[in-house]
């Protein structure tokens, strides 16, 4: 049995990043992405064997698998170094990132695949050479759909053909290293010089149900197909966030750590270029790289903390998870109730340093970086309001101290505190006095001291903005049916991954949370 406790959980994490690095480097994606389907690919739904167990190691010499043995000896590079992860976790997590790296789909992982000790009767993978036949015969014998067959097929936008492996030789499409919907638009121009087609290929152009579903994949363009999908925000994810919801409730409350998850999620946020459609809410805060901006000193407590949380949760993307910790922070502190809405991409591209507020800035800074977000004045100074929460730290700052006589109440004290100058015992950093030097800012200052009731609202219109940066997070699944047909290949391929890379763990659980 595999238990994945949030030591495990890490493990994935750290491994995703050394997966990322190396597939980047050796550009070895189409070889992982291979073996990630060929470890997946043999189950058989009636007799519970087969499937991503990891026994692909053991397989090697079997003809469908030659030259795999290059992605396994990579793998063993990287899985040297996080020894906890069973090898059917590695497998297809590589697989995952493979595609990712490439440009292709975000697809939610989830681990807890379980070892096969030794090679199991397994079924037969597609060959080359079959017909339309062959092919519902191979997949639906892993309880797989007609549409599955077709928008897996599309991984063949990935990498090339070996005459030495399956008789062929050459690539499927003009960018072997880029996962688009390519696959899709050759298939319907025929034949092309110097690009391979091999007869499994050609039939899903020759049979009508599976035109269809090249047809359509074809026609779908750009980002739909690529990086910066989010989760598919179903019903299941929905209880998912109010799970995670009640759990951040409970370790907020009983570690008094309000401020710090505030604080995580306007950093995972802040960091939004709306020119250049960079930073924001992606969880990339979690990357070693990120994590060590001098910005984010103190910050690892509350990715640590929310690990916890996401080792129960792991479904939900860690940029949900780190926007929903800071609403709860403000709800539980006694603020305003902050409309949430899940769907953010994870990513793992962390922006330069610098992109954040510094402390000793003045109007025109907080300008600057609020402006570059999209946000406006009023943002600005209702946003700073957070800092009703918590207290600056010197080690982290070179500040000392709270803001207000109650850090961990979310009142409107903090602006109360501005208009009477300096207090004893209490703090105002430069950016903070700039809101009532600047008269703009002193405006909102004045209104928010006199009316809570106009800062909770205007607060909570600003949070919401700053979570949302650069994604449009679909709330409901009506939204997600009336997206269906622009995001098609993007979900599909999705969904048919994940339920490849699932196959036979999903009949056998081999994990709990």
């Amino acid at each position: 049995m595999v238990v994945v406790d949030a030591e495990y959980s890490k493990q994935i994490e750290a491994a995703r990043k050394d997966l990322h690095t190396l597939i980047a480097s050796k550009k070895c994606a189409p070889i992982m992405l291979r073996l990630a389907f060929h470890d997946a690919g043999t189950y058989d739904a009636k007799t519970k064997t087969g499937g991503p167990n990891g026994s692909i190691r053991f397989e090697l010499s079997s003809p469908p698998n030659n030259g795999i043995k290059v992605g396994v000896d990579l793998c063993e590079q990287v899985k040297a170094k996080h020894p906890k992860i069973t090898y059917a976790d590695f497998y297809q997590l590589a697989g995952v990132v493979a595609v990712e790296v490439t440009g292709g789909p975000d697809i939610p992982f989830v681990a807890g695949r379980a070892d096969a000790p030794q090679s199991q009767d397994r079924g037969n993978l597609p060959a080359p050479s079959g017909d339309a036949a062959h092919l519902r015969d191979v997949f639906h014998r892993m309880g797989l759909t007609d549409r599955d067959i077709v928008v897996l097929s599309g991984a063949h936008t990935l990498g090339r053909a070996n005459k030495d492996r399956s008789g062929f030789d050459g690539p499927f499409t003009e960018n072997p290293l880029k996962f688009d919907n390519s696959y899709y638009e050759e298939l319907l121009k025929g034949d092309k010089p110097g690009l391979v087609k091999f007869p499994t290929d050609k039939v899903l152009v020759q049979d009508p149900t599976f035109k269809n579903y090249v047809k359509l994949y074809a026609k779908v363009k750009g980002r739909i197909m690529g990086k910066g999908r989010g989760p598919v925000v179903d019903a299941e994810y929905l209880k998912e966030i109010e799970r995670a919801r009640r759990d951040l409730r409970a370790v907020i409350s009983s570690k008094q750590c309000a401020p710090i998850m505030l604080r995580l999620a306007w950093h995972d946020a802040g960091t939004y270029d709306k020119k250049t459609k960079t930073g924001g809410p992606n969880g990339s805060i979690r990357n070693e790289k990120e994590l060590s901006h001098y910005a984010n000193k103190g910050l690892k407590i509350a990715v640590d903390l929310c690990e916890e949380i996401k080792a129960k949760h792991p479904k939900i993307t860690y940029a949900d998870l780190y926007q929903l910790a800071g609403v709860v922070a403000v709800e539980v502190t006694g603020g305003p109730t902050i409309d949430f809405g899940p769907g953010r991409p994870d990513s793992l591209d962390s922006p330069e340093e610098g992109r954040l507020p510094d402390a000793n800035g003045g109007a025109e800074h907080l300008r600057q970086v609020f402006y570059r977000m999209g946000l406006s004045d009023k943002d600005i100074v209702a946003l700073s309001g957070g800092h009703t929460l918590g207290r600056a730290h010197r080690e982290r700052s070179g500040f000392e101290g709270p803001w207000t006589k109650d850090p961990l109440k979310f009142d409107d004290s903090y602006f109360v505190e501005l208009l009477k100058g300096e207090s004893e015992g209490l703090l105002k950093l430069p950016s903070d006095k700039a809101l009532v030097e600047d008269p703009v800012f002193r405006r909102y200052v004045e209104l928010y001291a006199k009316d809570e009731e106009e800062f909770f609202k205007d607060y909570a219109e600003s949070h919401k903005k700053l979570s949302e940066l650069g994604v449009t997070p679909p709330t409901t699944f009506s939204y997600l049916k009336k997206v269906a047909t622009s995001a098609a290949v993007g979900a599909a391929v999705t969904v048919s991954v994940i339920i490849l890379s699932y196959l036979y763990e999903l009949n056998k659980r081999g994990y709990r949370t």
